[in-house]
């Protein structure tokens, strides 16, 4: 099983349970080891052959019992036996917004529902309106959230997604009257793999105009929720957003309330009280009364006693000990990446040249450039024969003429094999040669690749 199939087992069973009225600190184990697995950047079988699943934040002896027993045997015998006791199609209705786990349950018993469809079809029919807590409007809302379920892709999305449509949202936000900052917030600042929602942060002293403006942006299909402060939206597209408006004196311990995991802000929180004073996102409170404003967020850490910690380290893993310390490490920028090892051209499913590629490349400062185009063993993808292979490595050799010896063509074949696909890693390379070979940078924290 891969990261993916694995995690989605135990967010399945954070549902589950969920729906069960299991206690929260279960669910919540559950829930985070999901995350943690599906967004780890290497393969779950290598660390569990290595014998280093407890290594994994999040997972502890029990969840690791359970992580060796799916991959041994390919299935887990808990979560079978709580599919068994709770109907699986009620996970899809739990995902329906306004219905929780306890309302889920209410449907199954009282009603017989354990799909989504059975949802839809009730809701339809009149028959929710007459349980208690309901009525008509709630009816309605059900309804509206199931058209907005099958609008969206469930669950979180890859940042690659995210980021383009959260950078476009902020270049509107922008350029309205009043907007003085604007940043990202949440785990999309913190280079998370995968996102919820889209968290926006902006500096303006008239609040209610910047959340006008934006809930009748064209991109946005609908509000959600809509306060003096904050504005919750759908997107035509489905993803979420939403946005928090702050005046530009109290920007900085926004930022950072906004940004920070839960667990990192706590233990900022601590720290505060430590000090006589209570922290928020509207800024420092003093015992004894009064108010420090932040507009920065070095601002925020400096009155902790701490340098600026980047938001990507803001999980509370060791991050501010070491910041106690003044060991806060340093990121890899862009500056340290020199080689991209798989690219697709034109040849195959890519859609610029190997010319442009390698321009773009050596405009970059990259010492080396692997052109890796499918074979024909996916001929969905345009894949190379091998004589088409043949006449590829002489125009990437002609290519490595023209651009010089800044920049080393590598040439390789991406081949399909069942189960999975592997880069066939025989490579040649044309020009000069170079003092050391290329290396890669372990982890882009920029790009927030491997």
């Amino acid at each position: 099983m891969n990261n993916r199939e694995v995690a989605a087992v135990f967010d399945q069973i954070a549902d589950l349970l969920e729906i069960q009225g299991e206690q929260v600190y279960k669910v919540l184990a559950y829930r985070r080891a999901a995350q943690e697995i599906g967004s780890l950047g290497r393969s779950l079988q290598t660390i569990w052959e290595a014998g280093e699943l407890e290594t994994i934040p999040g997972v502890g002896k029990a969840i690791a019992t359970k992580i060796d027993e799916l991959l041994r045997t390919g299935k887990l015998e808990f979560a079978e036996k709580l599919a068994g006791e709770v109907p699986p199609g009620l996970v899809d209705v739990l995902k329906v917004e306004g219905v929780g786990p306890r309302k889920a349950a209410r449907f199954w018993k009282d009603l017989g529902i354990t799909t989504l469809a059975d949802l839809e079809q009730a809701a339809r029919a009149g028959k929710l309106r007459d349980m208690p807590g309901m009525g008509a409007r709630s009816e309605e809302r059900i309804l509206k959230g199931i058209e907005s379920l099958r609008r969206r892709d469930v669950g979180r999305v890859s940042i690659g997604r995210a980021r383009p449509v959260a950078l476009a949202l902020l270049a509107e936000l922008e350029r309205m009257p009043g907007v003085r900052k604007a940043e990202m917030a949440g785990s999309l600042r913190r280079w998370r793999e995968t996102v919820g929602d889209i968290d926006l942060l902006v500096g303006a002293a008239d609040s209610k105009e910047v959340i006008r403006r934006f809930a009748g942006l064209p991109r946005v299909a609908r509000v959600l929720g809509q306060g003096e402060t904050k504005v919750s939206v759908e997107l035509q597209d489905g993803l979420r957003a939403q946005v928090w408006v702050h005046p530009p004196e109290r920007f900085g311990s926004a930022l950072q309330y906004a940004t920070g995991s839960q667990a990192h802000n706590v233990r900022l929180r601590e720290l505060a009280q430590q000090r006589g004073l209570s922290l928020s996102e509207h800024g420092f409170k003093k015992a004894g009364g009064g108010e420090i404003l932040c507009g920065s967020e070095e601002e925020v850490y400096r009155r902790l006693g701490l340098p600026w910690i980047p938001p990507e380290l803001r999980e509370d893993r060791g991050e501010i000990q070491a910041a106690q310390r003044g060991e806060v490490p340093a990121l890899v920028t862009l500056a340290d990446l020199t080689a991209e090892l798989h690219a697709h051209s034109t040849w195959s499913d890519g859609q610029n040249s190997i010319e442009e590629m390698a321009r773009a490349a050596q405009s970059l400062g990259l010492k080396a450039l692997v052109i890796s185009d499918h074979s024909q063993s996916l001929g969905v993808a345009n894949g190379l024969t091998v004589e088409r292979l043949r006449r590829q490595a002489k125009e990437i050799e002609s290519v490595q003429r023209r651009i010089g010896g800044d920049l080393r063509l590598l040439r390789g074949t991406r081949s399909r094999s069942a189960p999975t696909e592997r880069l066939i890693t025989r490579t040649r390379s044309f020009g000069s040669s170079m003092s050391s070979p290329p290396r890669c940078t372990p982890r882009c924290a920029s790009h927030g690749r491997r």
